[in-house]
This record gives C-alpha cells, structure tokens and sequence, in this order.
C-alpha cells in the first residue's frame, strides 16, 4: 500500500517522542499502513531528503519533519518539495540554529507550515503549539522529552525513564527496530521503557557511558580554558551516539567548555558542549571560517551544538585545525 504520509524524525529521545505524538494526533487513521517512518539525523537530513524527493510516488500527501535541526543545505530541496501539486510539509523544531533558516522558508507557508519555538524539547514545540488536551500518558513524555534535552522534572520516575530513553536510543543510534519500535510503541500507549530487552541495553549503556567519560577525562588537553578529546573511527562505533551525553556530563563535573572530534562513517563530527552559551556561536564561527575549505554543516543550541565535517583533511590534522581556531579567537 502506497504511504500517503512520510515522517522523518530525529532518532534520539524528544525525535521518537516527537513522531510517536504527532502520529497519534494528527495520522493515526494513517497508522501503520499509510505512514512511511524513516528515522535521520540534522547532519543526514539533506541526504535523507534527497532520497524522498527520488522516490516520491503520487499519493502522498504530507511529509514531516520533526526535531531536525533545519540547516542552510535543505532549502533549496524543501522549495523544491513545495512545489509538488497535492503535497504538504511541516516542520516542527525547537533547535536555535534552525531560527534563521525557517525564517527564510515563510514565504513558502501555507505550503510549509512551520512551527518552531526555542523551549526544551520538539515535544513541547507540540504541546504548545499543535496539541491540545495531553492525556496523562502524553504528558509524561513530553516531560520525559524536556529531561533528555537538559532540562529537570521534580517526578524522580520521569528523570529515570528520560535516562533510561535517552542512553539506549544513543548507544544504538542505528537500530531501526529499536528506534521504529519506539515511536509504534508511543503510538499505541505502550510503556516501551520497561521491556526486558530496553532494560538489558540501559545496563550496557550505563556501563560503556562511564567508560567513555573516563576515557575522555584520560586524554583531554586544555587549550585557552577548552577541553579537547579526540576519537578514532573504531572508538566511535563503540561508543556511538555517547558523545554528546558524556561531554554534558563532562562539562557539569569540570566547569569548562568542551571539544569532542572524531571520526565517523566517512566523515568527522565535533561535538560541543559550554555552561555559558558558548556551543553554538563556536560552531557558527567555525563553520563561517572552513564552511568552504573544509565542508562544514552545524546545528544545535547555545549550551549543546555539533559540526559535521566531510573532508580528505586526516583527524590529527582536523584536531590541530581546531586547536588552533580556539587559540585565534579564544585566547
């Protein structure tokens, strides 16, 4: 049967909060046959946009985006989406970096329909703007969502199963079962947390996050007040999406701003953390000096942003790169 919706979703926690919310509001008559769910990432969004607008079939009548950090290189596919006769798109975001790059998609409205707000989580996005009357169930998450994005709950049940979420989505980013089961779980009321097999991956989570924060507490180098960490290709399949996790928690333990570069599927990612707001002005920096030279894409929020970085450049010398970029601007 030919889906007559596409959601792309973020593959971490407030993405699969996200997609399961929007289902049960705004597509369960479409749920499950008509819905076509492909998890992305904000780095892999112009890529997995490229593979939709390929393969799309007549019939479809809405695609969604959620939690994906809309950058600079989706524009020009997103106008050309809005062209399509029959074809709808919302965007529902709550990154600080996708501020400037929505602003330029208003003229496209109501092809594109639009809503971003800078709260805590995509989920509050949809609580605040779309969905009205959460059921309890809804409403959990949503908190659960606001947790795994920084924020606090006083309901210690909602931390833990924010940690819960949050660790075995990101140390299996690549689990289409586990990520798509997820959101079908939310869909249909299931407290998916609890499962056996979500119990045994938090155990190994946990275990490989401490050994991750020790090895970067082993290898950080001070360069002007930044801690910078660097990792190797077969550490980050180790590791996988534990970085961003480990360097939030590495910042609340040491008080400084930090660096983690490594290296990942024919790519390198650096991942960002600072107290003081300093995350994304750093990547928006960066980016605006190598944008060109070294390929650079960047996303996120004031306190917790990423670059991803697509170049023939070796990771010794990405590293020094960076080193160097924070002496000229930081020291």
């Amino acid at each position: 049967m030919t889906a007559r919706s596409i959601i792309l979703y973020h593959g971490d926690c407030d993405g699969v909060i996200s997609a399961g919310l929007y289902i049960r509001h705004f597509l369960l008559d479409y749920f499950p046959d008509k819905i076509s769910l492909k998890y992305s990432h904000p780095w892999r969004l112009y890529e997995d946009l490229d593979k939709v607008v390929k393969s799309l079939k007549e019939g479809v009548e809405v695609i969604v985006l959620l939690d994906l950090a809309i950058s600079l290189n989706t524009v020009e596919m997103l106008k050309k989406l809005s062209a399509v006769k029959n074809l709808s798109i919302v965007i529902v975001d709550h990154h600080s970096s996708s501020a400037p790059i929505i602003s330029m998609l208003k003229e496209l409205e109501p092809k594109i329909k639009i809503f971003w707000n800078q709260v805590q989580s995509t989920p509050e996005v949809l609580a605040s703007n779309l969905i009205r009357n959460l059921n309890e169930y809804e409403q959990a998450l949503v908190k659960v969502a606001n947790v795994c994005e920084g924020g606090y709950a006083n309901d210690e049940h909602v931390r833990d199963i924010a940690d819960k979420i949050k660790l075995v989505l990101a140390v299996e980013p690549s689990n289409e079962a586990l990520i798509r089961g997820s959101v079908e779980a939310i869909v249909k009321g299931i407290d998916f947390w609890n499962s056996k097999e979500f119990n045994e991956k938090y155990s190994k989570a946990k275990w490989l996050l401490q050994t991750l924060l020790k090895r970067i507490e082993e290898r950080i180098e001070k360069v002007c007040n930044w801690g910078i960490a660097v990792f190797n290709a077969a550490e980050s399949v180790i590791y996988a999406g534990l970085f961003g996790i480990a360097s939030t928690e590495y910042i609340k333990k040491y008080k400084i701003p930090i660096l983690l570069i490594r290296e990942e599927e024919k790519k390198f990612v650096v991942t960002v953390r600072s107290m003081d707001g300093k995350a994304l002005e750093f990547c928006k920096a960066f980016t605006s000096e190598y944008r060109e030279e070294l390929n650079v894409i960047y996303g996120g929020h004031k306190e917790a942003a990423s670059l991803t970085i697509k170049t023939s450049r070796t990771l010794p010398e990405l590293a020094q790169i960076v080193k160097e970029f924070i002496q000229q601007r930081y020291c």
